[in-house]
């Protein structure tokens, strides 16, 4: 999304009231209805199904409830997942009306609403394609390239992931179990491709796991 978009999308929720969640509050569940446009303002959170045994599997949406309730506001569809903040998160909710109102007036940003959109739909398409095509070692790399890609900070060439990330969640967004990703982590530790203390990711250099996951 570009700047000037999020700015002023900022500027517009900002009017509206500000919810809290606590880290680990379970938000929405499957078949709720959103009731609005959310926007989150500070925080990450995750979203994840759960099938008959129990079985827990993610989709790579950090930032999701600006996306998800906007799917909702437009189409009708109520809530189809699991969202959970996996830190303390702050998040603006405008009602449908006004959230269209807003839009109708300023067509210009209503088409960067949508591409943004898109963007974020071709987002997903190739991370389910690297899901299927990967080995472990990719699975777990690709994730974390992707992750640092978009929620990083850069040091030089070190990338820091901004939340912390355990490998029962990296599990549920590979389809692996704990345990081939805990193998896969200490392999990469081991290549130099990342530091991996206290769960907090650090991607030592962008451009040589990109390399070696063959992106180039």
């Amino acid at each position: 999304m570009k700047e000037e978009t999020k700015k002023k999308l900022v500027e517009f929720f900002s009017k509206f009231p500000l919810k809290k969640y606590k880290k680990g509050q379970v938000i929405f569940e499957p078949n709720d209805d959103f009731g609005g446009v959310y926007f989150v303002k500070s925080g990450y959170l995750r979203v994840y199904d759960v099938n008959k045994e129990g079985k827990e599997s993610g989709i790579q949406l950090f930032k999701p409830l600006y996306f998800l309730s906007l799917i909702g506001t437009k189409t009708g569809i109520k809530n189809r997942h699991y969202i959970e903040a996996l830190t303390p998160v702050e998040a603006w909710v405008v009602p449908k009306e006004e959230f269209e109102k807003f839009t109708q007036n300023d067509p210009k940003l209503y088409v960067e609403v949508c591409g943004a959109l898109m963007e974020k739909f071709l987002d997903l398409t190739s991370y389910i394609s690297h899901l299927v095509s990967g080995d472990a070692y990719t699975k777990v790399a690709g994730l974390i390239y992707s992750l640092a890609s978009e929620y990083g900070v850069a040091k030089n060439k070190e990338v820091m992931i901004k939340f912390k990330i355990t490998h029962k969640l990296i599990a549920s967004l590979t389809g692996l179990t704990r345990e081939t990703v805990t193998l896969q982590m200490l392999k990469l530790e081991k290549d130099g491709l990342i530091d991996n203390f206290r769960r907090q990711i650090v991607v030592m250099d962008m451009k040589v796991l990109k390399k070696a996951l063959g992106y180039e």
